[in-house]
């Protein structure tokens, strides 16, 4: 690849604007893919355009439904509605790949009638040979292009020996330019490129192929897709040059890279990419927007927080990095707190009430509303994730919790002497809070640390005796908050079990 400069200014953007995002529906949406949908879906806003969802699955033996529809529910659930496409359809009939061969076959036979594209009959093993020897004479190409300009009786022998051909795009000999928006201007050396397969034996077009053809049936402007498909562009474009198409702006935006420098994948990263495990945990859509937005987009470094409507007004490609840009989670969980934490206690509890749901601690949300929510405001801002409700706040709704071995080691005590202590602390404070006149925080409160300064018993050891004997843990929201949201019957209930404990 020859560079001819270093940048290219952002070429003036004309209406319409039509992007797309073209998943392959062969496992969930990660987070690269997620990220290519934000920029185009901004991009589209931006400029008033139209943002297209196309469902490439070309790829029939690994293609699933069920994969198709989890993309799409990862795109709803992140709001990035698109205008044509996917579920919704449009103006260019069906957007799903496989269902377009006829479209294709037509561009096909004009590729063969032209000259531009020819049949290959090597079978599998001829190909691996023809490699090996390119590897050996240290070509660049992997396929000589033998098949160029068979003769009729070779291809009647092929025929006749069962052989299924591939079909071949002729690459030019000429260089071909590729303009990028954000890596610049580029004349690809011919002498790197081989005759690409466009066609498989079993008659399914390839990739390159039907991506370009459907970019220019559903007359895509622009391009905006990962780095990884930078090997594709020539191809694509010589392609187009090929069939006469339209040929679209291309910007290829950089890779999400692990903390090690390696680009973050399904192979190698595993449900970290997947973007709906996100969702399952109880991350906001907000937070992983405004987390994706900046692997590889800044503003001014500086704001670190971005509203939907920002992000529309703001984005421009121009600011778009050539390098790639490292997947930090510590961020992202930064970000979720804070939206979280925007939220009211009533948008809150909302929020955590599936999770509770989903560990069968709670049957019916529509009970006792102002206790949950009361649960929700005890807790504060230490959500990092909605699920963490759970563990947080479980022995609100039962008993059957283990004490925690370190705690108790701590603040019970592990000789007999810090035990028994532990113990009367424990007997006391059940005798107040039965003998209590009214249980509220105000009055608790008051009584133990009466009873806490009388008898010179340091506030935090009765407090963590208390906090285990509740809840199991050393730590949590404020004890008198648990306190009084337990209950009295609960929490007289739950000190003679930790007492009994102790023995």
């Amino acid at each position: 690849m020859n560079e001819t400069s270093n940048s290219i200014s952002v070429s003036v953007v004309k209406d319409p604007v039509r992007v797309r995002m073209a998943p392959s529906p062969t496992g969930y949406l990660h987070i690269g893919g997620a990220r290519t949908a934000l920029f185009n879906y901004l991009f589209a806003r931006h400029h008033n355009g139209k943002f297209i969802l196309r469902i490439d699955d070309t790829d029939t033996a690994r293609s699933t439904d069920e994969s198709m529809h989890e993309i799409y529910t990862a795109l709803k659930w992140l709001g990035l509605e698109w205008d044509e496409g996917g579920d919704e359809g449009g103006p260019c009939g069906t957007y799903v790949q496989s269902e377009r061969k006829a479209i294709y076959d037509g561009y096909i036979a004009q590729l063969l009638e032209n000259g531009n594209a020819y049949h290959c009959y090597c079978t599998p093993e001829e190909l691996e040979e023809i490699r090996t020897q390119a590897r050996a004479d240290k070509q660049t190409r992997s396929y000589d292009g033998r098949c160029r300009e068979l003769a009729a009786e070779a291809v009647d022998r092929f025929v006749a020996e069962g052989r299924k051909p591939t079909v071949r795009i002729k690459m030019p000999d000429t260089p071909i330019r590729v303009d990028d928006i954000i890596l610049g201007s580029r004349n690809i050396d011919p002498a790197t490129l081989e005759d690409e397969v466009i066609v498989r034996s079993n008659g399914m077009p390839n990739y390159n192929l039907t991506s370009i053809i459907d970019d220019a049936e559903m007359q895509i402007t622009h391009v905006i897709r990962g780095t990884e498909h930078l090997n594709n562009t020539p191809k694509q474009i010589a392609i187009a040059n090929a069939l006469g198409l339209n040929v679209p702006q291309f910007a290829h935006i950089p890779l999400v890279l692990d903390s090690g420098g390696r680009k973050m994948s399904k192979r190698h990263h595993g449900d970290l990419v997947a973007v709906n495990r996100y969702r399952e945990q109880g991350y906001l859509p907000e937070a992983m927007l405004n987390f994706v937005v900046r692997l590889g987009w800044s503003y001014d470094d500086k704001q670190e927080i971005f509203s939907v409507e920002e992000l529309i007004e703001k984005f421009d490609l121009a600011r778009v990095g050539k390098s790639g840009s490292v997947f930090d989670i510590k961020k992202l969980e930064w970000l979720n707190s804070h939206y979280i934490n925007q939220l009211d206690v009533s948008a809150r509890t909302e929020a955590v009430i599936p999770f509770w749901q989903e560990k069968g601690l709670l049957l019916d949300p529509t009970e006792n509303r102002d206790w949950l929510e009361g649960i929700v405001e005890a807790v504060g801002e230490r959500l990092t994730k909605l699920q963490d409700i759970v563990p947080q706040t479980s022995y609100f709704f039962t008993d059957a919790f283990e004490y925690e071995p370190k705690a108790v080691k701590k603040w019970w005590g592990n000789s007999e002497e810090k035990r028994e202590k532990t113990r009367e602390i424990l007997t006391n404070i059940l005798q107040i809070l039965e003998e209590i006149p009214t249980f509220d925080i105000e009055t608790i409160e008051a009584a133990i640390w009466q009873y806490t300064d009388e008898n010179n018993i340091k506030r935090v050891a009765a407090m963590q005796a208390l906090r285990i004997a509740l809840t199991g843990a050393s730590f949590g929201p404020s004890l008198f908050d648990i306190v009084v949201l337990l209950g009295k019957d609960e929490v007289l209930k739950r000190i003679p079990k930790a007492i009994e404990h102790c023995t």
